[in-house]
């Protein structure tokens, strides 16, 4: 069982990597080698005193396997080492991955100092629980008559250490949780994080019902120096006995499997609507080519007659009137065709680093804003956001956006509410509006080319199609959100440039 166990923690780093930065990636590594060092030497540790009765009950070793490690000849101080450092690894790394996890890709000087702080730590621990400083200790203490003392020193600082490696997985679920109600309205960011989370409570369960104890002194010092007295883990009954470990190990594998099958199903069905509007649009370019074309012919001999009907009455002012209008709608058709003919092309993106602001406020500028019946309420963040993007292809995505928002708000006091931000690897811009907000029913449609809501003749409902294919184009998302009668948002998730 426990086997199995271990295989499912490399089989869950495999799907959660993917989708981290270097550091979490080198962090939830140690993590996993933290705790399997810390098994694997513990187990060898109690094979070496022939523990059997005790293994048994939660590792089930066949006795044949257990007596070929009974007669291997370990060197029981490295075991000992090996195993503090492996629980003391697993802690370490447990908080740092949170915090790698829910801070953005740039490393700077507050985050090397909580990791400095906690290796300061851990190095204190490690050098605590070492056979030979515990020895040299416990000499000194019984050769200056003060070993009481000593004891009780020694059990203060082991409650200390106690408390703090649980403090260490209790602010890592912190973290998470604060992280998953923070970023609650991105839907990406949203499971991402439910999913690390649920993922790896399983493992910090499983890792308490065994080690709830460790690290802990295993020496003790005897009246001959050169006879040690290796001791017992103090692996007592704890809540239940040992015997029930296979059905929680099972219980935390069905856990971590069903997680990850779930995740995985909602990044398949997200992966399949993106693939399905991305043929749509594919599809609707090659329509709209012959479309356009044959809708051209036609516009141009409407033109070419009014053209005409022009010269045959010139003096007829109201003929003149209606042959212009006729001849100005021609145009627009043209203009709109043309549009639809370069939204729908395929795109070539120039990719480059850029502040994430410009194409944003490079948007806003095209509006005439004091002519605006809303108001648009634009937060720069403090420090620049850079991200690996084609700045005139996003402006003109993150435009047509907000576009659609000032088209659906009517009223006279709307309100369009733009912000940036860095969530784990990504530049996100958030679009709000307190329009008239999108009906469920149409919220998986408004992608879709020439899907639209809004009766106007100019309008061919491909605005939001451009978006998709732009934004899918540089390998970010576009999520919308909304409630019918309250708001519509769209956020939008893009690329940070790596900075080391």
């Amino acid at each position: 069982m426990i086997f199995l166990f271990l295989i499912c923690i490399v089989f869950l780093i495999s799907f959660i990597y993917k989708n981290l930065n270097s550091r979490s990636i080198f962090f939830l590594c140690t993590l996993t080698i933290g705790w399997i060092l810390a098994y694997i030497s513990f187990t060898l540790y109690l094979s070496k005193f022939n523990y059997y009765s005790i293994v048994n009950q939660f590792i089930d070793f066949s006795p044949g396997t257990w007596n070929s490690l009974v007669l291997k000849n370990f060197n029981t101080n490295t075991l000992i080492r090996l195993f503090n450092v492996g629980i003391i690894l697993f802690y370490f790394s447990f908080l740092s991955y949170s915090i790698s996890f829910v801070s953005s890709l740039k490393v700077n000087r507050r985050q090397w100092y909580f990791y400095t702080v906690l290796g300061v730590i851990g190095l204190f621990q490690y050098l605590f629980y070492d056979p030979s400083v515990n020895l040299w200790f416990q000499n000194y203490a019984v050769d200056a008559g003060i070993f009481p003392q000593y004891k009780n020193f020694n059990h203060t600082v082991d409650l200390v250490f106690q408390v703090v490696n649980i403090a260490y997985l209790l602010i890592s679920i912190g973290l998470f949780i604060y992280h998953y109600i923070l970023y609650y309205s991105l839907r990406y960011i949203r499971d991402h994080t439910l999913f690390n989370l649920i993922s790896l409570l399983p493992l910090t369960i499983v890792h308490l019902f065994i080690f709830y104890w460790a690290p802990s002194n295993f020496v003790r010092t005897t009246y001959s120096q050169s006879y040690i007295n290796y001791q017992q883990p103090a692996i007592n009954l704890y809540l239940l006995e040992y015997r029930f470990f296979p059905l929680i190990a099972f219980l935390a594998i069905a856990i971590m499997i069903f997680n990850v099958y779930k995740y995985k199903s909602n990044e398949a069905r997200y992966s399949s609507i993106n693939i399905i509007t991305k043929k749509k649009i594919d599809t609707a370019s090659l329509g709209i080519r012959a479309f356009t074309h044959a809708i051209k012919n036609h516009l141009l001999a409407i033109r070419s007659e009014s053209e005409y009907l022009q010269e045959k009455f010139a003096d007829d002012e109201d003929a003149l009137y209606s042959l212009k209008l006729i001849m100005d709608s021609c145009e627009q058709s043209f203009q709109s065709i043309n549009e639809a003919n370069n939204m729908l092309k395929q795109i070539t993106l120039s990719m480059k680093s850029v502040s994430l602001n410009n194409p944003i406020e490079r948007a806003i500028d095209r509006f005439h804003t004091n002519k605006l019946k809303v108001n648009i309420h634009y937060e720069k963040p403090a420090s620049n956001i850079y991200v690996y993007i084609d700045e005139d292809q996003i402006q003109e995505a993150i435009y047509n956006i907000l576009k659609n928002s000032i088209e659906a708000i009517e009223s006279s006091n709307g309100d369009i509410w733009i912000q940036m931000n860095e969530v784990d690897q990504w530049g996100t811009v958030t679009i709000r509006d307190n329009g008239p907000g999108i009906d469920s029913e149409n919220v998986n449609e408004i992608f879709t080319p020439f899907f639209s809501t809004k009766p106007s003749i100019t309008n061919w409902g491909i605005g939001l199609s451009f978006c998709h294919k732009v934004i899918t184009g540089h390998g970010g998302k576009i999520e919308v959100t909304s409630e019918k009668g309250k708001f519509t948002q769209f956020d939008i998730l893009l690329p940070l440039v790596k900075r080391v």
